[in-house]
Order: structure tokens, then sequence, then C-alpha cells
């Protein structure tokens, strides 16, 4: 089993306040026009296994939970045409774990009142894909990018998200980049500059944050030049969230929408 680190523990508290009043606005029929949008879709593309070793819920069994059992459930109109929920996790144990205690939780997957789609690969490349095979683009889409701080999401996979209708998107971004030191001490697949190049949308956008020599100036630079990323991607309004855990290491996230009214929200 995987233990609950106190980082992932304190994202799950604000997504789950945040998709309480994201299921309702993008899933109820507009009392004043009588319109439903034809499909909504959730990607989640770091699920991870599902349950905890203390016997937490993992994001996609939260996530599911709280769209079935939400207080206006009644007035969503779920289907499984309408209603779409991708799972995307890396590690095949991790992934078989999340399968089977999805099905544990709630039955057969092909029986549930929405699409449930649990994929083993790798979020940065299969993400597209997986949206493009379910029919989301053209409609609402959340995209959840807890990749444990490493940013590692391609900027023209961020661009498309952004220039969908009524999309926005959750970028975990974790302490490792604010540490020259450790930054050059992560794996290869973590600092690799082409993949930085892709994900920032090229070298001269990231390589100034990268030559910042004050520690207390670097995580500032970093995640300006993120949100900047995703302003360049077409998120016209970025938030950024510090949450702090038990551990005292401060950890962000970085919010991106393409409408400034879904800033408003929050």
């Amino acid at each position: 089993m995987w233990k609950l680190e106190p980082a992932t523990e304190a994202k799950h508290r604000l997504y789950k306040q945040y998709l309480d009043a994201w299921w309702p606005i993008f899933l109820q029929t507009s009392a004043r026009t009588g319109y439903s949008r034809p499909r909504v879709t959730l990607l989640d593309a770091f699920a991870g296994p599902g349950r905890y070793l203390g016997g937490e819920e993992g994001s996609p069994v939260f996530i599911l939970r709280k769209l079935l059992n939400h207080t206006a459930v009644d007035r969503m109109n779920l289907s499984r045409q309408r209603v779409r929920l991708i799972f995307i996790e890396k590690e095949r144990p991790r992934y078989e774990h999340l399968r089977a205690e999805l099905v544990r939780c709630f039955g057969p997957l092909e029986d549930l009142p929405v699409h449930v789609e649990v994929h083993h690969g790798e979020a940065g490349q299969d993400s597209g894909e997986l949206l493009t095979k379910l029919d989301a683009w053209g409609h609402p889409v959340l995209g959840i990018f807890d990749s444990w701080g490493n940013i590692n999401v391609l900027l023209s996979l961020m661009r498309r998200i952004a220039h969908n209708p009524s999309s926005e998107v959750i970028t975990t971004f974790g302490p490792n980049w604010f540490s020259r030191e450790q930054g050059r001490q992560m794996a290869s697949e973590e600092f690799n500059p082409e993949l930085l190049d892709m994900v920032f949308g090229g070298r001269e956008f990231w390589s100034p944050a990268d030559a910042e020599l004050r520690p207390d100036e670097r995580w500032r630079v970093w995640l300006s030049t993120y949100r900047d990323a995703l302003r360049r991607a077409g998120f016209r309004s970025q938030l950024q969230f510090r949450l702090v855990p038990r551990t005292g290491q401060p950890l962000y996230l970085v919010f991106g929408t393409g409408h400034p009214t879904g800033a408003w929200r929050r």
C-alpha cells in the first residue's frame, strides 16, 4: 500500500471544495434559458492508487463519490454520454489498485450513470489522445495535473485546453523548482532542458528563472514564469494557491481559466 503524503492530503482538501462548486455549475440546466451542456469531462492525469495506507480515499474515488452523491445530483442529468471522467496512472501496480478500488467502491464501471475511463499510461503523452477519443473537445474540460510538483505537461496540451470552451486547469508546482541545488540533482527526466522547452514554450522563457540565484526569490520567479506560460497558452486568468502541509514545506497549485468569471468564483 501507499502512504498518503501530507502534501497530497492538503491538495485533496482543496479539490473537494472546488468540485462542490464545479459540478453543478457545468451540469445543471440553466433556469433562465433551459440550456444544458451536452458534454462535460474531468481529467485527473496523475490519478494515484485510489486508496492509501491509512484508508484515505484517493482523488478518483472522492471525485466520483462527490459527483454521484452531490446535493444537486437530481438536477445534473447524469448520463454516460454526457459526463466523462478520465483517470490516468503511469505506475502499473497503482493503476491496477485504482481499477480494483473503483469497482470495490462503486461496482462495475460500465453500470455507472457516468462514463469512467481508467487508463494505464503517461499523462503528458496520453491526455490529449484520450480527450479526443472521448469526444471531449468543444465542450468544458477540467484538467487536474497533480504531478507531485514536477511540471511536465506540454504547453501544446495546455494551449488546446485553454482554447477549448469553458475549460480550466489545475497544476501542481512543487518546491523542487525553487532550489537550484536540488534542481540539479533531480532525475534527468524531471530536469530535461528539451522537456522544459516544450512545457514553457522555449528556453528563453524558463532560463531566466533557472538563473535566479537568490533562494528567497527563486520560487517567485518560477511561479511567475509558469503563470506567464499559462497566459501565453491562452488562459487569460491565472491564480496560485499556497498550501502548507504538516511537513511545513509549501506546495503551490496554479489555476488557469479562459474567462475572468472562472477566477472570480474562487
